[in-house]
């Protein structure tokens, strides 16, 4: 089962045939945040070329949860506390002015959407003293938010201790959204290429990326992957890999169903996260995120997912699961502007916390006008070349150390003796004539490759949830085969021959 969004797309996204040699701005990355800064270019005059190996919304923003909201969990409060009311207040103003300019989009474009309450829920009665604090911070940052305890009016089947909510939020279909940008892009002379992988650039006199298609010289290029596929600003140090479960459960008609879009801010010592919402057609249930190659098994965590909807709302089965990626940066703010100090020819952005289809628009928003030269919201305060280490010097070290416990934590799994290739939807890494190797079998075929990321040489972990091989130290992502999924590696694992087991599968 995969994406609701992906599943379900009514029609093909456009696409172009061949690279062109050149353009004025190559944005790598066809999710929200480079469609959004391709329209804006486009609609500037600029010649605008994009290009994403998954294709229009075909990775982070086609799995995202999809809820347009100013309110995000405890995520105000937690800005107040971190950089002050003044970084809090521009920080709304500027998922206000996204929001806005959706809808404003969506109404020109003939996406539909539909406008929600969103909720910011306690589940356990020990976190109502965080939850109070976000609606006093959300209040101070202008938000019209209401609190109280128990549930709001809605049909709410699971208990919850107190809530903050806000009105006239929106929810829309992110892939529709992704095609009626992508059209709008190409009516205004832009180019979009699918199935395309930017493998690095030269940036020496005129800036060239290289691509599997060949070179495309460029007067800017624009990172919008997520996380920086380019090392040169050090970004992966200061950007945390966070992964969260979906599964969608299709509705009667005439089904009860939670009209708000909910989601939990109990720490996980509390209560473990979740986030529920419906669309006309579906409910939506997520949560039980974590570090990208740091869950032990996630396959339980999805099967948690089922059996706690099963509990609330018997009686439905899931039509599809999925998780998505995104990442955190170390003060909690998106990173959004140049990749270097010292020049403008490359940009990037990243560091949405889940919260992408504002702060994807916004980062969109603010790529465009650095290139034309305007101004949008939120350009300085999520300016990617602000003092993060020296302003958040514990939590980057935090980050790194981290990072470094899991390297390290995947040593003692080389030792392990394998006589047997895996099970079915299993996957192991072992050593084999001295070089560790990683070894799943999916659909009856066992394929073994690399087991050390080409990014910066960790060692893989198998994500029994998606079949994959993910990174445990910055979330570079591979299939069964080494195939790159997505992360700051930009090329995938190197195949080994198949081996030869000593044992047999009994």
């Amino acid at each position: 089962m995969g994406s609701l969004w992906l599943d379900t797309r009514s029609h093909p996204a456009p696409r172009a045939i061949s690279a062109p040699a050149a353009t004025e701005v190559l944005i790598i990355g066809a999710g929200l945040t480079g469609l959004v800064c391709g329209l804006e270019c486009a609609r500037a005059g600029i010649v605008v070329t994009l290009i994403d190996r998954h294709g229009v919304a075909g990775l982070t923003t086609g799995k995202t949860t999809a809820k347009a909201t100013c309110l995000q969990g405890d995520r105000i409060s937690r800005i107040t506390r971190t950089h002050g009311a003044d970084a809090a207040r521009e920080y709304v103003a500027t998922n206000q002015s996204a929001l806005e300019w959706l809808r404003q989009f969506c109404a020109s474009a003939g996406v539909a959407t539909q406008e929600r309450s969103a909720y910011s829920i306690a589940q356990d009665e020990a976190t109502l003293p965080a939850l109070h604090r976000e609606a006093e911070a959300a209040r101070a940052a202008g938000l019209d938010v209401g609190w109280g305890r128990g549930a709001p009016l809605d049909y709410l089947p699971f208990p919850i201790a107190g809530f903050v909510g806000l009105e006239r939020q929106a929810q829309c279909d992110p892939v529709e959204l992704s095609v009626a940008l992508a059209e709008a892009i190409i009516e205004l002379g832009g180019t979009i290429l699918e199935g395309i992988t930017a493998r690095g650039a030269t940036m020496s006199g005129a800036t060239t990326v290289h691509t599997s298609q060949g070179d495309i010289a460029t007067d800017r290029v624009v990172l919008a992957t997520g996380t920086p596929i380019l090392d040169r600003g050090g970004f992966f140090a200061t950007l945390e890999p966070q992964r969260s479960y979906l599964a969608a459960y299709p509705l009667a008609p005439d089904a009860l169903r939670p009209e708000g879009m909910y989601v939990s801010i109990d720490p996980p010592e509390n209560a473990p996260s979740r986030s529920v919402r419906s669309t006309p057609d579906h409910l939506l249930v997520g949560g039980n995120g974590h570090v990208t190659g740091r869950a032990s098994d996630t396959r339980e965590r999805e099967r948690d997912l089922r059996d706690w909807t099963a509990r609330y709302f018997p009686g439905l089965a899931p039509s599809h699961q999925w998780s998505a990626q995104d990442y955190r940066s170390i003060d909690g703010l998106p990173l959004v502007g140049r990749l270097l100090a010292g020049s403008t020819g490359v940009l990037m952005a990243s560091g949405y916390a889940k919260w992408g289809m504002t702060n994807g628009i916004a980062a969109g928003r603010i790529l465009a006008a650095r290139i034309t030269g305007s101004d949008a919201p939120g350009m300085e305060l999520f300016d990617s070349q602000r003092a993060l280490i020296t302003r958040r010097l514990p939590s980057f070290l935090s980050l790194n150390a981290h990072v470094g416990t899991a390297l390290a934590a995947g040593l003692p799994r080389l030792a392990q003796p394998r006589r047997e290739p895996p099970a079915e939807g299993e996957g192991y890494v072992h050593w084999h004539r001295w070089r560790p190797v990683a070894t799943s079998t999916v659909d009856g075929a066992t394929c073994t490759v690399s087991a050390i990321c080409p990014h910066l040489k960790g060692l893989l972990a198998w994500n029994r949830a998606e079949r994959t091989w993910d990174c445990p130290l910055h979330g570079s992502r591979f299939e069964p085969d080494g195939s790159l999924i997505e992360g700051p590696a930009t090329r995938g694992l190197g195949p080994c021959r198949t081996l030869e087991w000593k044992g047999s599968r009994s």
